[in-house]
């Protein structure tokens, strides 16, 4: 086995094995600043991290998301760990490791992770795994790799080694920096000086990848996370020349952010690389964001264009199948490039295009943000979000998350009494730290108690001016309400203007409606007819969500909207919000 093979030979007699060395935190751009001969022995080539910047499948260019992307082949909005919180997140998604032994339950499989959160997100996977090791250092790692390439000699192995980032941590992009990288390469030499003669030995050939989970801040190189060119910058390296989408970029794409980086590969391709290169063929049904790196080359950059219409890369003669949601929706020339649904609906839709046995996948959220109620701050801090799939999501403002296991359905379980309006729901506020209300579209609303966690009795009733004086004729035009600190509460309709309805006097102010424009909301003008919802947060801010899925944040202290917005809503704004 050499790496100057021209070619992935997918047919060969000899026994095919898959190592993934996993290098944590290593800057592409410093390999070259440093002396590698084990790492220069590779094909490399530059990829990304973190998702497609403001989109669902966005995630923080951290080790967990990474390594969950790596080992999942999908991003955050399939896999579910937003974060490095491995007590608190696991992975929803399927592993390579389920895969190989579903597919052949006879493969054996090691996993060695010096980083034990990687282990601990994939609990629910680690049944698959024959022989698994946490912790221990870098050395550690490599001396337990070579012994399970000499004693069990696995089908798959996957070694994480930690150090790299460790130090950049610590130092930075500095000397000891580039050290650390050097003394991986002595350590790569070595695991590969194992696989090689194990290989003539037993007539194996095994596939090598070299992956990092993320790169670093472009200034000194100390953190990372962000949605920085420099962070979403990564490099997979193989073994094995590859195919197309390894060795070639795509130029010509929707989205040219950072550079023209959605034009590389992406971390999502190692699962299906994996995969391919041990003969397992790929399920549509998996969803895997990305065709293999090695054999057939599928559809390439799935991913949505500027009409939020389906687009993908091929030059293949064949057709190309499109599924939504699992189900084969329609069949087009793979050359076609791009598709418009008409039939989409509501909530999360799962876009996979087929192309010569590879796939390729990306995810649009149809939901919006339809009401938010600011709970008890007394008790919780916390906000709930109600989507216009009817489903709702708890929220951590203190922590700046959504809470673990949503969202969940809005049912009776979950709101007593809400469920039969769970679909007229238009706006929703907090009135006071012992009950809310919930505006609905037929002109009625709910008084919810926050102590019983009820609607209470009697509800709902019509608004009136009896009921809420002034407000009469426009109960069914409210599209968002938000309480402005003890004072007052404003209306949002869904003809652009707005009422002010003052709570010490409990009636519409004087003179109301009037129109939402850059003069009575700096900032907002230009969105008027564009509001779904809006949601008290702070004695300062309040939040508006648009009909785009994108949002406001307004300060109440300068009365205007924040500088900046409006923002995508995903998961750097709002982790699990959209999930």
């Amino acid at each position: 086995m050499t790496t100057n093979e021209t070619d992935v030979n997918l047919k060969s007699t000899a026994v095919k094995k898959v190592l993934v060395v996993g290098i944590d935190g290593c800057q592409y751009e410093k390999i070259s600043n440093v002396d590698t001969p084990n790492m220069d022995a590779f094909n490399m080539t530059k990829a990304f991290a973190g998702g497609i910047t403001g989109t669902s499948s966005e995630q923080a260019t951290s080790s967990g998301p990474g390594w969950m992307s790596i080992l999942t082949g999908v991003w955050v909005n399939k896999h579910g760990v937003p974060n490095n919180s491995s007590g608190t997140y696991k992975s929803q998604a399927k592993s390579v490791y389920q895969y190989i032994k579903e597919a052949n339950p006879s493969l054996t499989i090691s996993s060695i992770a010096t980083w034990s959160p990687i282990h601990e997100f994939l609990q629910d996977q680690m049944s698959f795994v024959d022989h698994r090791y946490d912790g221990g250092d870098d050395d550690d790692a490599l001396n337990r790799a070579i012994y399970e390439v000499n004693t069990n000699s696995p089908d798959f192995l996957f070694v994480h080694f930690d150090n790299v980032d460790h130090v950049g941590h610590a130092s930075g992009f500095s000397t000891s920096y580039n050290n650390s990288i050097k003394d991986m390469d002595n350590r790569l030499g070595q695991l590969m000086n194992a696989v090689n003669q194990h290989a003539q030995q037993n007539n194996e050939d095994w596939l090598i990848i070299l992956v990092t989970d993320h790169g670093r801040e472009p200034s000194g190189g100390y953190s990372h996370g962000s949605q920085t060119e420099s962070e979403k910058t990564i490099f997979i390296g193989m073994n094995k020349v590859g195919n197309e989408e390894f060795t070639s970029t795509v130029n010509q794409l929707p989205n040219q952010a950072f550079n023209g980086i959605y034009g590389y590969p992406s971390q999502t391709s190692v699962t299906p690389t994996v995969l391919s290169y041990l003969g397992i063929d790929i399920d549509a049904n998996w969803q895997l964001e990305s065709t293999s790196l090695v054999g057939s080359v599928g559809p390439r950059k799935v991913m949505f264009n500027t009409n939020n219409d389906l687009f993908w890369y091929s030059q293949s003669p064949a057709d190309a199948q499109i599924y939504r949601n699992n189900e084969l929706i329609a069949t087009v020339p793979a050359t076609q490039g791009s598709y418009s649904d008409s039939g989409a609906s509501f909530g999360k839709v799962n876009y996979t295009v087929v192309v010569d046995g590879q796939t390729g996948s990306v995810q649009k959220n149809n939901s919006k943000i339809i009401a938010g109620l600011d709970w008890n701050d007394a008790l919780d801090n916390v906000a709930y979000f109600f989507r216009s799939d009817m489903s709702y999501v708890k929220y951590n403002k203190l922590s700046d998350a959504a809470y673990s296991g949503y969202p969940k359905p809005v049912d009776n379980s979950t709101w007593s009494g809400l469920d039969s309006y769970k679909d007229k729901i238009n706006a929703a506020f907090k009135w006071s730290n012992d009950k809310g209300f919930f505006f609905l579209n037929d002109g009625t609303f709910l008084r919810y108690d926050m102590n019983n966690d009820a609607v209470d009795g009697g509800y709902p009733k019509p608004i009136s001016n009896s009921t809420w004086p002034g407000l009469e004729g426009y109960g069914d035009k409210i599209i968002a309400a938000v309480k402005w600190n003890q004072s007052r509460v404003y209306f949002f309709l869904n003809n652009g203007t707005y009422i002010r309805y003052s709570i010490t006097n409990d009636s519409m102010d004087a003179g109301y409606p009037k129109q939402i424009n850059n003069s009575t909301w700096p900032g907002v003008g230009n969105y008027a007819n564009n509001i779904t919802s809006a949601v008290d947060w702070s004695a300062q801010y309040f939040y508006i969500f648009l009909d785009n899925n994108t949002y406001i944040k307004y300060d109440k202290y300068s009365d205007s909207a924040v500088s900046g917005y409006p923002k995508p809503v995903n998961n750097s704004t709002w982790p699990g919000l959209m999930n």
